[in-house]
């Protein structure tokens, strides 16, 4: 009997990984909010939040809200190929009309949580963590 119990147990126990793992590596994993350290010699360290979702009907294309704590109207676009996001090179307006120039790419977690970004914004590099909410 305490092994049937044990098993059952160990059943729903893996019921319920495989359920967080579908949430966690589903279809758009990306998407939602995420807090954000960035760095750059140039720049005091800033903390601040962004948004991510997929463009529609691609999953490989994101656009990031907030990016560089810019504000929300600078969205930037970034190409999403397995754990890999590259930013092209782009120009991003924000609501005050200042155009800035960025690039760079990112590497996510194979978990998903979080992205280790490098990138160029007019001239000045900078190093972020993005981790999710």
């Amino acid at each position: 009997m305490n092994r049937f119990r044990l098993l059952i147990f160990m059943v729903l126990v893996s019921l319920a990984v495989i359920s967080c793992d579908d949430e966690i590596f589903g279809p758009r994993s990306l998407e939602g909010t995420w807090r954000v350290t960035e760095n750059s010699d140039a720049f005091d360290p800033q903390y601040f939040e962004v948004g991510i979702e997929y463009y529609s009907g691609d999953d490989s294309r994101i656009i990031i809200g907030n990016f560089s704590n810019l504000d929300m109207v600078a969205e930037v676009t970034a190409n999403v190929s397995g754990l890999n996001i590259s930013i092209p090179s782009q120009t991003v307006q924000d609501s005050h009309n200042n155009n800035y120039r960025i690039s760079g790419s990112g590497t996510a977690a194979s978990n998903l949580r979080r992205i280790n970004f490098t990138y160029r914004i007019d001239g000045d590099d900078f190093v972020a963590l993005f981790e999710k909410q």
